[in-house]
């Protein structure tokens, strides 16, 4: 009995060791090589429970997973308590089921090779996970590498799941070696192999940051945080033209800083324009109706006196018809007599499950709908589109325009610059999370987006932190947490397309195929073992 409660005591300890390794990078800076080998202590728990004769193992993954979900993403309760719970529930169970395929798969497989299939169905999770209609990515494991971009500049070959392959095959190797014990031959190949698995990407890594030259390509932005608390003033404690009042002085003393004789591109945060009142919503069709456009349209038109020839792009909630939008706008003044802004618009389409989109309305889930809505207090119905629109100055400067979420998918970011964007802007309101490690991951994922495609970022975020990025994932300019301010400066325009941007996630693609293969192996296996071997 005292012997079982020790190896109990071992394994859990083992188990929850995972859940802080696991954690580290996403609370301290500069600690992604910690992930290297964070899943490594629970691959030794369930190896002790696999020689101890434990069947059961799923309720140690699952708490293991769900620390980890807790310590990185528990700030997700102040935006929204009734998504954060379902978040760290579903994402947690995934997680451990995973897990669970994995151990089923050894009772089927002999040495490395159900490692080998974790790894694989690991991968084309992640990539599934990205590509649903419910979807959270935030603990994708190549992101934990986002503030220590030297070692994943390599990131514009293979993506954020590349630096997921990396993560998972250096924990099976140390494992491995573990495992191996005074088996002197095969230690060495394994410790050969690992030295190459972390070697080899990591000076590959600082070959190309050290030598990233960005073509001399210049264009002159400006990011705009007017810091209107989201919980006491956006929607309700100021009315929305002194907001707008607050975004143009801005605006104004923004234009002021920069050269006057070189076009400027200005960047508002998400969602600035919004619905006040029925009479006034932002109508795509005439959209002049809503006081707060008609501000901002005419400041672009030549009302902000600095003789500059401007750009801008503002977040708003717009309506077409009988749908409604979390929406960016373009406008610049049209080059002919009449000075007129045409605007041009596009539609977030990666929507926060719950909070703007309801996957739960019809389809073979929708026996949940009510209790769902019931947990979220409120559900929100914006519509995406199927597009990454560019939008282009007359001047060259093509901007994709990714609103808040959105930054966090690659997959879905890089078509912005397939589609032709030669730069990026990101458009956000972090606020909602209060001053929390949710703002610096969000922050720190831009960069990720920017080396896997080369494309330099203007962030402007209402409450959070703006930023100037560039094409190998540097912040060079960036804004206090809750800080009223402005930034300006230039960004390089690029139109070469990465590896990434044209092919996106081969890692997960090829990783789903093979989880099919892999899984009808298992089957195969079994039935074999039950009826055949028997």
């Amino acid at each position: 009995m005292a012997q079982n409660s020790k190896i109990n005591l071992q394994i859990w300890l083992l188990a929850l060791s995972s859940s802080v390794l696991l954690s580290i990078p996403y609370i301290i800076p500069h600690t992604g090589p910690v992930s290297l080998f964070a899943l490594v202590p629970l691959f030794l728990a369930e190896q002790l429970a696999h020689n101890s004769g434990k069947k059961r193992f799923f309720h140690i993954a699952y708490v293991t997973f769900l620390i980890w979900n807790l310590i990185t993403t528990f700030w997700i309760w102040f935006a929204t308590p009734g998504g954060a719970v379902a978040a760290f529930i579903l994402n947690t169970l995934q997680m451990a089921l995973l897990f669970t395929l994995f151990r089923w798969m050894r009772k089927f497989t002999n040495g490395f090779l159900p490692y080998v299939f974790f790894i694989i169905i690991w991968l084309a999770w992640e990539h599934s996970y990205q590509n649903g209609q419910i979807n959270w990515p935030w603990l994708i494991l190549g992101n934990s590498f986002a503030t220590s971009i030297k070692h994943i500049q390599w990131y514009e070959f293979t993506g954020t799941l590349g630096g997921s392959l990396w993560i998972l095959l250096s924990n099976m190797l140390i494992h491995r070696i573990i495992l191996l014990k005074n088996r002197q031959k095969p230690i060495r190949v394994s410790v050969g192999a690992l030295a190459a698995v972390i070697l080899i990407p990591t000076i590959v890594s600082h070959i190309l940051y050290y030598n990233c030259r960005e073509e001399e390509n210049p264009a002159e932005f400006a990011v705009l945080q007017p810091n209107i608390d989201p919980y006491t003033d956006k929607f309700g404690g100021q009315s929305l033209m002194e907001q707008t009042a607050n975004l143009l002085d801005l605006a104004g003393q923004a234009a002021e800083a920069a050269p006057h004789d070189v076009p400027q591109v200005v960047v508002a945060p998400e969602t600035f324009i919004f619905n006040e009142r029925w009479s006034s919503r932002l109508q795509e069709s005439a959209p002049q109706r809503n006081p707060s456009y008609k501000a901002i349209a005419n400041w672009v038109k030549g009302e902000n006196l600095s003789g500059k020839e401007l750009s801008m792009i503002v977040g708003a909630v717009t309506y077409n018809g009988d749908k409604y939008h979390n929406a960016s706008i373009f406008m610049e003044a049209a080059d002919d007599s009449t000075a007129s802004v045409v605007p041009q618009y596009y539609h977030k389409s990666k929507l926060v499950v719950l909070a703007e989109s309801n996957p739960f309305r019809s389809g073979p889930f929708k026996f949940m709908d009510q209790l769902v809505r019931n947990m979220a207090g409120g559900i929100g119905d914006y519509q995406p589109q199927d597009i990454r629109d560019v939008f282009e100055t007359s001047h060259g400067v093509k901007v994709g325009t990714a609103i808040c979420y959105e930054s966090v998918f690659p997959h879905f970011y890089r078509e912005w610059a397939l589609n032709g964007a030669n730069v990026m802007a990101i458009i956000t309101n972090d606020g909602w999370w209060r001053n929390t490690p949710g703002h610096k991951q969000h922050l720190n994922y831009a960069r990720l987006r920017a080396i896997e495609n080369r494309r330099s970022i203007a962030r402007s975020a209402n409450t959070g932190i703006s930023a100037f990025i560039n094409q190998r994932g540097d912040i060079v300019q960036q804004t206090g947490w809750w800080e009223r301010g402005y930034l300006t400066g230039t960004l390089n325009l690029n139109e070469e397309k990465t590896i990434y941007t044209i092919h996106g996630d081969i890692i997960g693609r090829l990783s789903r195929f093979l989880t099919f293969l892999f899984l009808l192996m298992g089957v195969a296996r079994k039935i074999a073992k039950k009826y055949i071997l028997k």
